[in-house]
């Protein structure tokens, strides 16, 4: 059996050298093991030992005792450790070199490259280097089954498409959020608390928005802030132009007029003479 380049392999040690062990397959192909890729171990003379094999940051065929987190055929989850513009990102495999998940297989858009603590769930792909490869969404099984509808799950995005983002779930489940259950923009890798709300034949859907009750919530809170940070007095209430809302609060019209109704319910705020004024609480 040949050397087989980013899986584990069963080989005999031959010699040692001043810094490294040569290794050999059953055929006599050689690899040579530096001395600080053997765990610090003494190899004997005839021993055999499982070293993953892999190019080395000069191009150069090399084995190491530590065991990779992922190997060629056997894909999983990898975490980006370094973020280069010119060449993509770097995922630690668990060995003394990262692997490269080349800027080709990213988005255009640096903004929405995985960061460095985020995870993306790639394979090894060897051609005249070992890289990753990002596992797209319609290579996953589908499951079904496993989750249930309102349950909030951690997961991260594997996947961005024009539908909307591919998110990743701890189960092995790939769930799609519509961009229209979104409230932001999402890189890849990112991690997020998804929400399951509907089971088809093809999969999970699921949102990243909040529930209505606390996305009101929030918006009113942001509402609060503003008033208090301005004397308590705003220009702006439920008649004010679509345009302006947007400009200064970043809401559209209707969750705005929500919040407000929101804090006009609990007496927080009263409206007099076109503007919004914050209730003192001996008002």
């Amino acid at each position: 059996m040949a050397l087989m380049i980013g899986k584990i392999n069963t080989l005999k040690v031959d010699r040692k050298t001043d810094i490294a062990y040569s290794l050999k397959d059953e055929k006599g192909e050689e690899v040579f093991l530096h001395v600080n890729e053997s765990g610090r171990e003494e190899l004997k003379k005839g021993s055999l030992v499982e070293a993953f094999l892999y190019y080395d940051a000069k191009g150069r065929l090399a084995a190491t005792l530590s065991r990779p987190k992922i190997t060629v055929g056997d894909p999983g989850e990898l975490e980006v450790v370094s973020v280069s513009p010119n060449l993509g990102v770097f995922l630690d495999l668990g060995i003394s070199k990262d692997v490269l998940l080349s800027k080709d297989d990213l988005p255009k858009d640096e903004s929405l490259w995985p960061q460095v603590g985020d995870k993306v769930y790639v394979d090894l792909k060897i051609k005249t280097r070992m890289t990753a490869r990002l596992v797209p969404p319609q290579e996953f099984r589908v499951v079904l089954g496993n989750l249930e509808i309102g349950e909030e799950i951690e997961g991260f995005v594997q996947g961005i498409g024009n539908i909307g983002y591919f998110i990743l779930t701890a189960p092995g489940n790939i769930i799609l959020v519509k961009k229209s259950n979104t409230r932001h923009s999402y890189r890849l890798g990112e991690p997020v608390s998804v929400k399951v709300t509907y089971e088809t034949k093809q999969g999970y859907e699921g949102s990243l928005s909040k529930f209505k009750e606390e996305v009101r919530l929030d918006d009113s809170n942001m509402i609060l802030e503003y008033l208090e940070s301005h004397g308590g007095v705003m220009p702006y209430t439920a008649d004010t132009e679509s345009e302006l809302v947007v400009e200064t609060f970043g809401l559209s019209r209707k969750a705005f007029k929500r919040a407000l109704g929101l804090l006009y319910k609990k007496r927080k705020i009263n409206f007099k003479d076109g503007k919004t004024y914050l209730v003192k609480e001996n008002e």
